[in-house]
């Protein structure tokens, strides 16, 4: 697993703000690498963690929106300031894109979170983040006619269905899952003896998968933690134990 956190740390070390000069290097080497949530999480936590002069924070912060929004099928110009999908463009300022790695921490990790999700509708995200108002409500109302607005409530034969035809290491997953209710990625690879996070990526993978698309999620990822739908925490306690 590669760690482009501490390869980003290790070139700032050396260069100091001249790194803004290796631009291209920086991009093409790290930032262009970057394809998982955890390694978006990474970079973000470390840009967060540290103290940059302006001129290097504002260009980290640029690659890292034009990898980010690439990753879904958005084109970043940073030069315009403006967001691009097809002939539509969003001014980025009316997102606050303009402003600090600190303040707009939220967004980023709810944007981050739409990474690995399949099939995302992207003409509908692009629209929800429109400057215009009437164009959001547009969209909106598009994604509430989508079955994924009004999931249904899983029965108890039906949570029967989706643990058999689990495989035994993702029921372990689960039901460490059902024990805990939450908890972070390091805790759940230390308490399963897992190899690294893409294990959990599996897991919850598989539970999706064996998932009709129409049923509220079992498991689901939330700023770097995973979660447990806890209405279904009881009924799963019976059915693993």
């Amino acid at each position: 697993m590669i760690l482009y956190k501490e390869i980003l740390s290790t070139l700032y070390t050396f260069l100091g703000k001249n790194i803004v000069e290796e631009e291209k290097k920086v991009k093409s080497e790290i930032f262009d690498k970057l394809t998982t949530k955890d390694d978006f999480y990474e970079i973000l936590e470390y840009l967060k963690s540290e103290t940059f002069p302006e001129e290097v924070e504002r260009k980290f912060l640029s690659l890292f929106i034009i990898s980010l929004f690439e990753r879904l099928r958005i084109a970043a110009d940073m030069e315009n300031e403006v967001l691009i999908y097809g002939n539509e463009k969003i001014n980025m300022k009316n997102l606050n894109l303009d402003k600090s790695i600190v303040e707009i921490e939220p967004f980023l990790y709810e944007m981050i979170e739409l990474i690995e999700y399949e099939n995302l509708p992207t003409e509908i995200l692009f629209g929800i983040l429109s400057n215009d108002l009437a164009i959001r409500i547009k969209y909106f109302k598009e994604l509430i006619k989508g079955s994924k607005v009004m999931e249904e409530k899983w029965s108890e034969n039906e949570l029967k269905g989706l643990v058999n035809s689990l495989t035994d290491s993702t029921r372990e997953f689960l039901r460490y899952m059902v024990k805990v209710g939450s908890s972070s990625k390091d805790e759940i690879i230390k308490e399963l003896n897992l190899k690294d996070s893409r294990s959990i990526s599996a897991f919850t993978s598989a539970i999706s998968r064996n998932s009709p698309h129409n049923k509220e999620k079992i498991i689901y990822g939330e700023k770097g933690k995973i979660y447990l739908n806890g209405k279904y925490r009881e009924i799963l306690n019976k059915i693993l134990a």
